[in-house]
């Protein structure tokens, strides 16, 4: 990005604020009717770098055009978005007709391509939805959650199954990502935020009018992980895969990321910032249990980005083993195989998931760069170079943590390890 354009965009987003401020303080909406949502046009939209979260009051501007009934909700080209920080109202947006704001042919993750795409917002209050859901019956279809380590192929498989008719991907919905910052910044309760996530899941496979839809493949941000065993238990015929990566060069490219995140955003981002993003919602199990130590603020304060990306990923694994102890079953693939082993990869992913095994379909996905046209994309990646210093805080950091959450062999041995102890225990 050049440095004309990062400067337009950072002024358009704060023109936009002020605007936004302004109208927000004298031109409060009347009080929204009972039973209705309310459809707002997009008259303008701005934010300071694609991979930031859009925020509906603070990154559109918006002109008021209708109430609907519910009913509305269920069209095929709106698609749940977001939760207000308070819990208490929920936002769709809405696309031109027949586009499919969930093809990766837009960008690799739904959050950006809804923000890019959306011409409507619409909004309601969370308790009408809730209701409004209740009378809709948990979907037949097939729900497969791929949790993730991050810059570990989840993404080259989620566009892998995207290949499959009868399949549809949601690739980074952060509608759930938006419900764990509440619930990790008690803004609402455990019973709320399960009640929010099971409902915000709920919506993502149900709303979608295809009658030849046969499976949902649910790709969160490895922030996310914690999620998956309430989502397992609340959605038991669901199934989860887990793509990781091992631990150097997963950070090295987490790193390489950061670089050029800073690179094309030096005018409002530093590594404080970065840093705040990775020592928040450090991805432990739920309950966090005998990884409390994790989440000590003096640790997390005296924390360097290098050493709190290493951090996440020890939680991440920790937090799947965690889960496949407690009886969750979960497949687990290393990125290496992903990648180095196709045909294979695929037959043990269709037959865990009970997939036709057509692997020619899925195949063609590593023909192109799952993250083509994104921040994320191979050709700025490959610019980016990481410091000497920080590649020896890496390995001193990756020593240390592995070693406190008991991680000392490979992952797969590790995962085997607990899933062996279950065996022993059904015997």
């Amino acid at each position: 990005m050049s440095l004309s354009k990062q400067i337009l965009e950072v002024l358009e987003y704060y023109c936009l604020r002020a605007v936004e401020n302004t109208r927000h303080t004298t031109c409060r909406d009347k009080a929204s009717l009972r039973d209705k949502v309310k459809v707002d046009k997009i008259l303008w939209r701005a934010k300071l770098h694609e991979a930031l979260d859009a925020d509906v009051e603070k990154n559109f501007m918006l002109k008021f055009e209708s109430y609907q009934d519910l009913n509305y909700l269920l069209k095929e080209n709106v698609s749940l978005y977001s939760f207000s920080k308070s819990g208490e109202e929920v936002s769709f947006v809405q696309v031109e007709e027949g586009e499919d704001v969930y093809s990766s042919k837009h960008g690799p993750f739904l959050y950006i391509s809804q923000y890019n795409l959306a011409t409507h917002i619409i909004t309601l209050k969370t308790d009408v939805l809730l209701k409004f859901i209740e009378g809709l019956e948990v979907p037949d279809t097939k729900i497969i959650f791929v949790a993730n380590t991050g810059r570990c192929g989840s993404t080259l498989l989620a566009q892998m199954f995207e290949n499959l008719s009868g399949l549809k991907v949601l690739s980074e919905p952060h509608s759930i990502l938006n419900l764990l910052n509440m619930y990790n910044r008690k803004e609402i309760t455990q019973e709320r935020y399960h009640t929010l996530l099971r409902a915000a899941v709920k919506i993502l496979a149900s709303f979608q009018n295809d009658e030849n839809l046969h499976s949902i493949v649910i790709k969160p941000v490895f922030k996310c992980t914690p999620q998956i065993n309430f989502l397992s238990k609340a959605f038991p015929n669901s199934r989860t895969i887990f793509l990781y990566r091992n631990i150097k060069e997963n950070v090295d490219s987490f790193m390489r990321v950061m670089v050029s995140f800073t690179r094309q955003s030096f005018l409002f981002t530093g590594e404080s910032e970065m840093l705040e993003y990775w020592t928040n919602d450090i991805p432990l199990p739920d309950p966090v249990g005998k990884y409390r130590w994790a989440l000590n603020p003096s640790l997390l304060k005296e924390m360097s980005l290098p050493g709190s990306i290493v951090l996440n990923w020890c939680s991440t694994v920790a937090c799947i083993k965690a889960y496949i102890e407690q009886g969750i079953e979960i497949l687990h693939m290393d990125y290496k195989v992903l990648v180095n082993s196709p045909k294979e990869s695929w037959q043990r992913i269709a037959d865990f998931t009970g997939l036709p095994n057509l692997e020619e379909k899925p195949l063609e996905a590593y023909n192109k760069d799952s993250q083509a046209g994104a921040f994320l994309s191979r050709g700025i990646l490959a610019k980016a170079k990481i410091k000497k210093k920080d590649q020896a805080i890496i390995e001193q950091e990756s020593i240390k943590f592995l070693a406190a959450f008991d991680l000392q062999r490979t992952v797969e041995e590790e995962l085997n390890s607990v899933k062996g102890v279950l065996d022993r225990e059904n015997d």
